[in-house]
């Protein structure tokens, strides 16, 4: 049994209240067993359950228990990062909780993911009319421009040589279909919490802290994977 089988057992309309076909055997998953497997999986792999559930909308309350458990690891590895030791504790815990969120949002980021508007800031309209970026939408997507969300483009050179549509990565998202939360947002973010944390400072260490906690939720969500796996073989 796959991670996307518990996204059909939490939305009834994918699903019928029968059983649940685990992939790769004949046989079938009882309601109960599901919820036995969920609440097993919780114990073993806490982190990337709630990362999961999370990042599916399956549950807020599992969003804000991965954001509190991967707070718990960063504190821990924040020791090994002399620009976070320097900040007082309560400095260091506020910063370490915003990277914290922000890591699971980007974890959490999608082609289908929406956002403020940066252009008029969410209110949909300038001095001049609609606003030119979010068409008076108020919110803009996270979706490439270049291959809209497709994660593929078209390589007009080897299309034209072979004579029919040659796909290949999309270059401007790396083949991921969506646009990063941009460094340079989140380190704003920081800097309102304090100025301690100078641009270079970010670029030299804390940025690298925060990539490894976005590493850590797509870690601790293929372990819950193999976890599940061994579960209900």
């Amino acid at each position: 049994m796959n991670l996307e089988h518990l996204i059909k057992f939490h939305n009834p309309k994918s699903v019928s209240r029968g059983d649940v076909p685990s992939k790769g055997s004949c046989s079938s998953l009882t309601t109960s067993d599901v919820m036995a497997a969920a609440g097993m999986l919780q114990h073993r792999a806490a982190l990337g359950y709630a990362a999961f559930a999370g990042k599916m909308n399956l549950s807020k309350t599992e969003s804000q228990r991965a954001v509190s458990l991967l707070s718990i690891y960063a504190r821990e590895q924040a020791q090994h990062i002399p620009a976070l030791n320097k900040l007082t504790p309560a400095v260091r815990t506020s910063v370490i909780n915003h990277l914290s969120v922000c890591a699971f949002m980007e974890f959490a980021r999608s082609a289908a993911t929406e956002n403020q508007c940066p252009v008029c800031r969410g209110k949909g309209i300038l001095d001049n009319g609609l606003c030119p970026c979010c068409k008076g939408k108020r919110k803009v997507r996270a979706a490439c421009p270049s291959c809209k969300g497709r994660g593929e483009a078209v390589n007009r050179r080897e299309s034209k040589l072979r004579g029919v549509p040659v796909y290949q990565p999309c270059k401007r998202c790396s083949g991921r279909g969506f646009s990063r939360i941009p460094s340079t947002h989140i380190f704003g973010i920081i800097s309102h919490i304090t100025t301690k944390i100078s641009l270079d400072t970010w670029h030299k260490s804390v940025k690298s802290f925060y990539e490894s906690l976005v590493t850590k939720l797509l870690t601790e969500e293929s372990w819950a994977e193999k976890q599940l796996k061994q579960i209900t073989k």
